[in-house]
């Protein structure tokens, strides 16, 4: 081994500081901390050079830096530019010989294999394909965290409608919605809502000019990952449906694709999904999805748009989206069936942070909430800066812009929320009781700016003509 180190002294070295070596490979764990590396390697570089390279928001570069920095891996200069150290050049140059020499190697085995056996026929030198289809131009997954926005998204595109991630959020509401269950824990927190509340969404789905159509049954054995017995045979009939639909050059939503997240489907393979996910957001090369491997609890699912509707003039349509968003807001219509929405939903999640029983609210429940509102804040924000801009020196473009201001400082509270509980991070996270007063205190505030943004919606559909 390299530098003398022996295979003994290999083993004592990760036994003793596996910990400290966990952080370092989690540092390179990453496409877009490599790109980042890659780009110090020709020098230093700004905070802005990355942010125009990137294309991702600043406080996920400002995340990608810091545990750069803490691996240290990287260094910031005196003057705000980040550099590469010589031991992060070292590391990633040992990297990449490692990787060189593996993969040399497997490519050369293969080509051995078929050049001493030049007889075998082609079929036996390529993957065998007994079936495939895709739709004739594949959609793709678009936006954030919300998946069923980002596929639904996507899909418009497909059928032309192109619009982006922000305005389909802010036209189902989806974007002024805050629902949360009775519980506050895991990562499948996210996108709950009372079932009177997704109607409305699909409502506000439909409004875009397109009937859209949604299959579901429950599973056999809700609550276990794996698909098996009666589930097995569920699995198949949706992925045979799905077929078909797919033959009609139509791609399909489906829930519980690379975990319980919409995604879309643009094709199949053999007895695989060929899918367009959140791995498209990471940066991540998208891999073909068995039938079997959908990551649900309770029920399948999945959307697709059948046929064009007559759709309505675009200004009734944003008015009727506006006024979907404040009730959305406001949640008392929704507030029941065992969810808290609108102003319930903060004062629960208050309360539990504050006091509630620790079986009840878990760190990834809590962080993926942070991250998943504080992005529906900014797109919220975003979405109603536009309609102030489009319609300028009309009555309601006061209180559309004082209403785009409020949730753009709920975003910014909710940001300090995503420091104090970063997503995915248990390392560099707990639920103190210190660390809730904080959060709680954060989410007080984000409540206090959507009061007086729900405020200023009312008085901008009251002055709508």
């Amino acid at each position: 081994m390299q530098r003398g180190i022996t295979a003994d002294d290999a083993s004592k070295i990760i036994l003793e500081s596996h910990k400290d070596i966990t952080i370092v490979l989690k540092a390179v764990g990453s496409s877009k901390r490599l790109i980042i590396l890659g780009y110090l390697l020709k020098g230093p570089k700004s905070f802005s050079f990355m942010l125009d390279r990137l294309k991702i928001k600043r406080t996920t570069i400002n995340h990608h830096l810091d545990l750069l920095l803490k691996s240290k891996l990287i260094e910031k200069e005196e003057w705000g530019r980040y550099q590469i150290t010589e031991d992060g050049v070292e590391f990633i140059v040992s990297i990449i010989k490692a990787y060189k020499v593996i993969s040399d190697s497997t490519q050369n085995e293969q080509e051995k294999i078929l050049n001493e056996w030049p007889e075998w026929p082609d079929f036996l030198k390529e993957p065998r394909i007994i079936k495939e289809n895709k739709v004739s131009n594949p959609a793709l997954y678009e936006g954030g965290w919300n998946s069923y926005i980002s596929s639904i998204t996507g899909v418009l595109n497909f059928l032309g409608d192109q619009n982006d991630y922000i305005y389909v959020s802010g036209i189902t509401g989806y974007c002024f919605l805050v629902s949360i269950p009775e519980i506050i824990k895991t990562h499948l927190i996210k996108e709950r809502n009372p079932a009177d509340a997704w109607q409305e969404i699909y409502r506000g789905t439909e409004s875009f000019g397109w009937q859209l159509k949604k299959w579901e049954q429950k599973r056999n054995s809700p609550g276990k990952w794996n698909l098996i017995g009666k589930d097995l045979e569920l699995a198949l009939k949706v992925f045979n449906q799905v077929e078909e639909i797919i033959n009609n050059d139509t791609p399909v939503i489906l829930f519980g694709v690379h975990g319980a997240h919409f995604g879309i489907i643009n094709g199949y393979r053999n007895d695989n999904y060929l899918v367009s996910s959140y791995y498209r957001k990471e940066g991540r090369k998208e891999v073909p999805l068995r039938f079997d491997q959908l990551r649900i609890l309770d029920k399948f699912m999945y959307y697709y748009f059948k046929k064009k509707k007559e759709k309505e003039e675009t200004e009734a349509v944003e008015k009727k989206a506006l006024e979907r968003a404040l009730e959305f807001a406001k949640g008392t219509t929704y507030s029941n069936r065992g969810y808290y929405v609108g102003s319930q939903a903060y004062d629960f999640w208050i309360y539990m942070l504050n006091k509630g029983k620790e079986e009840n609210i878990d760190l990834f429940g809590n962080s993926i909430l942070g991250i998943y509102y504080f992005d529906a804040k900014d797109v919220a924000s975003e979405y109603l800066d536009r309609l102030a801009r489009k319609y300028k020196n009309t009555p309601q473009e006061v209180n559309l812009r004082k209403a785009s201001k409020n949730y753009r400082d709920a975003k910014r509270q909710l940001e300090k929320f995503t420091v104090l509980f970063p997503f995915f991070e248990p390392e560099n996270s707990s639920l103190t009781l210190d660390k809730r007063k904080k959060g709680a205190e954060i989410l007080k505030n984000v409540k206090i700016s959507e009061i007086e943004a729900i405020n200023n919606l009312e008085k901008s559909i009251e002055k709508w003509a």
